[in-house]
């Protein structure tokens, strides 16, 4: 029986970026196995088929040794390697009778593996970090197939779960979704006031307003998880209620919000705007509009360059529009009102 190992211990929008590549690797195989990290384990449900094991984002003496003896008992035969781990570059000089596939990156200052650990990777694609990529990370990995593969366009080897029936029952009208990142905004220096005019701004856009904040359990996340259901009305699909407030009427925020219920909620969105990541990958999934939202200084023309190496390297291909926040946010809303509709 065939076996193939994916790697992947990454962030949860780095998955995305993924999936078309393992739908279509795991077509082709009798036994597919995939690690995932505690970031985007929560989207583990697309594997339902498949064998999936939960290893750390930082990999930890036990994981390595975990993954080590594993290559070493079931003899795979091909092995993809689409998280930047060093200590995953080394296994190919090690397990010379699998293929490995990887994803590779040229650096500023090194390359991550270095040009003598390539030489036995059966298959690799590059990143540059110096340089404007022609393909994007998620292009790259697609062409990390076998000549005689049809990529699997439409994720046929992938399980998409069913909906879950309170979306439909305590979501009604159209609604732009909103995801808050609350260190992107602490970097801006907004407050907790200037949150709720920009949430406000948000639906005179649009019918309705859903968003969502960190799931992280910290201090400062936990904060503004309370200032959200004290000053907004709430919809919790964990529990099937729906809580309403007087104030900041049609702006609801999704008490903890499920990875597999962002999914379908994004998926049901006019529009989606958030920091770049998780949100927008989400969205090229299903086809839906999305606006990323950046708060980078750009001081130099160095500066410009490295973001369009970032841009290209992450956004290229999925034609989604964008804005540059600032610390002044009536002129963010001023430039907002003529970029998202």
């Amino acid at each position: 029986m065939s076996k193939i190992l994916i790697l992947k211990n990454d962030r949860a929008g780095d998955l995305f970026t993924s999936l078309k590549l393992i739908s279509t690797v795991a077509r082709d195989f009798d036994n597919t196995k995939i690690y995932l990290s505690e970031l985007n384990v929560s989207f583990g449900f697309f594997f339902k088929d498949y064998n999936v094991k939960k290893i750390n984002f930082n990999l930890s003496i036990i994981d390595k040794l975990c993954i080590l003896v594993d290559i070493f008992k079931n003899n795979y035969e091909k092995i993809y390697i689409i998280s930047p781990k060093s200590f995953f570059f080394l296994l190919p000089l090690f397990f010379r009778k699998t293929k490995f596939y990887a994803i590779v990156y040229d650096g500023k200052k090194r390359y991550r593996p270095n040009k003598l650990l390539r030489k036995f990777i059966y298959k690799y694609k590059i990143v540059s970090r110096k340089k404007i990529n022609k393909y994007s990370y998620r292009q790259l990995q697609e062409q990390l197939i076998d000549d005689k593969q049809i990529l699997d366009d439409n994720f046929y080897n992938l399980k998409i779960p069913k909906a879950n029936p309170s979306i439909d029952k305590l979501i009604s009208g159209k609604y732009i979704f909103f995801q808050f990142r609350y260190k992107f905004f602490e970097e801006l220096k907004w407050s907790k006031k200037n949150i709720i005019y920009f949430l406000n701004f948000l639906k005179t856009k649009h019918e309705n307003v859903l968003f969502c904040s960190d799931i992280e359990n910290t201090i400062k996340s936990n904060e503004f998880k309370e200032f959200f259901l004290k000053n907004f009305p709430y919809i919790d699909l964990n529990n099937n209620s729906k809580h309403e407030n007087t104030t900041n009427k049609n702006i609801y925020y999704l008490k903890e919000l499920k990875s597999v219920d962002m999914f379908h909620v994004i998926k049901k969105s006019t529009l989606c705007l958030a920091k770049e990541g998780i949100v927008s990958h989400i969205c090229f999934f299903h086809k839906v509009k999305c606006h990323n939202l950046f708060n980078f200084k750009l001081k130099d023309n160095k500066d410009i360059y490295h973001q369009k190496i970032s841009y290209s390297e992450w956004c290229k291909g999925m034609n989604f529009g964008f804005s540059f926040l600032n610390q002044d946010i009536n002129k963010t809303i001023k430039k907002l009102k003529n970029q998202i509709i």
